[in-house]
C-alpha cells in the first residue's frame, strides 16, 4: 500500500514538474523579451526615442598626422625612394553628434532627421602646447588640384598649381582646424563644397554645420536600416532601401536581438560607403554583462560570392572614397584604410615602399561591443586612416639632358601617401549601463536554468500542498472508519 502510494506520488511530482516547467518556459521568456524591447523601441515620446535622440555616450577622437621626414629625397626620385613617415602625437577632440529636424511618417515606421557634428578640443587630452607643433605634410590642396591633370606637366598645370610643393612644411593643428593661403584663396576656395569655406581643414570645413539628411526604418526587426541618404555637398545619394542588395544601418541606430545577426553593414557617412561589422566573439563587460564583440572589415561590395551577403565579399586594404570628399576629384585619389594598414599582408605594405607603418592590434585594430539583446552600443574603438594618391612631379632636369629624357623625367609618379589616421573612442555612460543591468537580461541568458529552478521550486510547493491534502483526507477517512466500528460493536452488546 505504501509502495503504491509512493509510486503515485513520484509520478505526480514528475508530471507536475513537466507541466510547471513548460508553462514557465512558454511565459517567462516572452515577458522578459517584451520588457527589454520596450526600452529600445522607436516610437514618438517613448523612452527608446528619448535615448536615441540624446544618447548618453562620450565620443573622443584623436588625430595622428603623418609627418614626412624626407620630402626632398622623394621629389628627387619619386618612383624608387622609400617614403619615411612618423606619427604626430594625438590631437584629441570631443565629438557631439546632434539629430535635428526629426520627423515621423508612414504611421511612425519611418524616421527622417538631419545630422550635425560639433568638434571641440578635449580639455584633458588636448595638449595646449601642440598648437605650436609643425611638420611636413601632404599638401592636400595641391594634390587634389594636381589630380585633375595628366602625368606630364603642361602650362595649364603650371598656372594652376604655381610653385606649390606637394609636401609642405606647416602647422599640424592648422591641417585639421583650418588655415588660409594665397593658393587656397585663388585656386581652391571657390571649388569647395562644404558648410564652412573660409579656411581649409578637415575638421573646420564640416564643424558645427548640417552634414547630411537621412531616413531610417523604426520597426524593431528593421530598426536603423537606411531608407534614404542625401548630402548636397557630394555626388552621392541613397534614394531607397533597395540601393544596396543588403540591409545597411545608419551608424547611429542599431537593431535589438543581435544573437542572430553575425554581420552588420554600417553606412559610413563621412566616406559614403558601407563597412562591415563582423561578430568575433562573446565576452563579459562591466562585471557580468554579456557582450558581443564585432570587428570592422573594409569590403568590396562589387566583388562578392553572394551580392546580398556581405560576409562573402572580398576584404580590401583600401576603399576609394574620392567622390565623398569632393565631386570634382577623379576616382582613386582619396582612399580609406585601416590605421597603418592594419590587417594588410606584409607584401602589400612593402609594395607601398613606406617606412614608418607599424600596424599592431593594440594600437590600430577596431572593435565594437554591443549588449546583444537591446542592441545597445556599449563601447567602441574605431581606427581609420585617410590616404592620398599623389602625383609627384620630379625636379626639373638639367639643361644638358636631351628632350626625350627630359620628357620621361618630367612625368609625374603616382604614390599612395598616408595623410592622417584617427583613434575614436566611444563609451556609454555608467548610468545607462546600470539601467541595462536592471533589465531581465539574465532571464534570457540563463532561461533554461531559471525555468528549471522555478519549476522545481513551484512543483515542490504544489506537491507539498497536494501531499498535505492527501494525508489530511487519509486521516479523516481512518478517523471516520474508527467511529463507525465502535458504534456497531456497542449495538451488538
Amino acid at each position: 500500500m505504501v509502495t503504491k502510494r509512493c509510486i503515485i506520488l513520484l509520478a505526480s511530482e514528475v508530471l507536475v514538474n513537466i507541466i510547471v516547467a513548460a508553462i514557465l518556459f512558454v511565459c517567462v521568456k516572452p515577458i522578459a523579451k517584451h520588457r527589454i524591447l520596450k526600452t529600445v523601441e522607436l516610437k514618438p515620446n517613448s523612452k527608446g526615442f528619448e535615448t536615441w535622440l540624446n544618447p548618453s555616450t562620450t565620443i573622443t577622437r584623436g588625430y595622428h598626422l603623418f609627418n614626412i621626414t624626407n620630402p626632398a629625397e622623394i621629389v628627387a626620385d619619386p618612383s624608387t625612394v622609400k617614403i619615411h613617415v612618423q606619427d604626430t602625437p594625438p590631437y584629441v577632440y570631443n565629438i557631439k553628434t546632434k539629430k535635428n529636424n526629426v520627423q515621423w511618417s508612414n504611421n511612425n515606421k519611418k524616421l527622417d532627421y538631419e545630422v550635425e557634428r560639433l568638434f571641440t578640443r578635449d580639455e584633458t587630452k588636448f595638449n595646449p602646447s601642440s598648437v605650436n607643433d609643425t611638420g611636413v605634410f601632404i599638401n592636400v590642396l595641391r594634390a587634389t588640384v594636381r589630380a585633375l591633370f595628366e602625368r606630364i606637366p603642361t602650362e595649364a598645370l603650371t598656372f594652376a598649381v604655381g610653385g606649390e610643393p606637394i609636401f609642405k612644411h606647416g602647422n599640424a593643428i592648422e591641417q585639421l582646424e583650418g588655415f588660409t593661403s594665397e593658393f587656397f584663396n585663388t585656386t581652391v576656395r571657390d571649388k569647395i563644397k562644404r558648410p564652412n569655406t573660409e579656411k581649409s581643414g578637415f575638421i573646420y570645413q564640416n564643424n558645427g554645420s548640417r552634414l547630411y539628411s537621412i531616413s531610417i526604418k523604426t520597426d524593431l526587426a528593421e530598426k536603423g536600416q537606411v531608407n534614404t541618404f542625401d548630402n548636397d555637398l557630394v555626388d552621392f545619394k541613397i534614394s531607397s532601401s533597395s540601393h544596396y542588395p543588403f540591409p545597411v544601418y545608419d551608424g547611429l541606430t542599431y537593431p535589438p536581438m543581435l544573437l542572430d545577426k553575425p554581420i552588420l553593414n554600417i553606412f559610413n557617412s563621412d566616406f559614403c560607403a558601407p563597412v562591415l561589422l563582423k561578430f568575433n566573439k562573446e565576452t563579459t563587460m562591466f562585471g557580468t554583462m554579456r557582450a558581443h564583440e564585432y570587428k570592422i572589415k573594409l569590403i568590396d561590395i562589387n566583388n562578392c560570392t553572394n551580392p546580398s551577403d556581405t560576409s562573402t565579399c572580398n576584404e580590401v586594404d583600401k576603399l576609394d572614397v574620392s567622390k565623398c570628399v569632393s565631386t570634382s576629384l577623379p576616382e582613386e585619389t582619396i582612399f580609406l584604410s585601416k590605421a597603418h594598414f592594419y590587417g594588410s599582408k606584409d607584401k602589400v605594405i612593402e609594395k607601398m615602399n613606406i617606412d614608418g607603418l607599424k600596424p599592431s592590434s593594440d594600437k590600430h585594430d577596431s572593435t565594437v561591443y554591443f549588449e546583444p539583446y537591446t542592441g545597445t552600443l556599449l563601447q567602441a574603438t574605431i581606427r581609420m586612416q585617410l590616404n592620398v594618391e599623389v602625383m609627384i612631379d620630379p625636379h626639373n632636369p638639367s639643361d644638358d639632358t636631351n628632350k626625350e629624357e627630359k620628357k620621361k623625367m618630367k612625368k609625374a609618379t603616382k604614390r599612395l601617401v598616408p595623410f592622417y589616421w584617427f583613434d575614436e573612442d566611444i563609451k556609454l555612460s555608467e548610468k545607462v549601463i546600470a539601467k541595462l543591468k536592471d533589465l531581465p537580461i539574465s532571464h534570457l541568458d540563463y532561461e533554461f536554468y531559471i525555468t528549471l529552478g522555478l519549476g522545481l521550486a513551484l512543483s515542490t510547493i504544489i506537491i507539498g500542498i497536494i501531499n498535505c491534502l492527501v494525508k489530511r483526507a487519509y486521516r479523516n477517512t481512518r478517523s471516520n472508519r474508527g467511529t463507525y466500528v465502535q458504534a456497531d460493536t456497542l449495538m451488538h452488546h
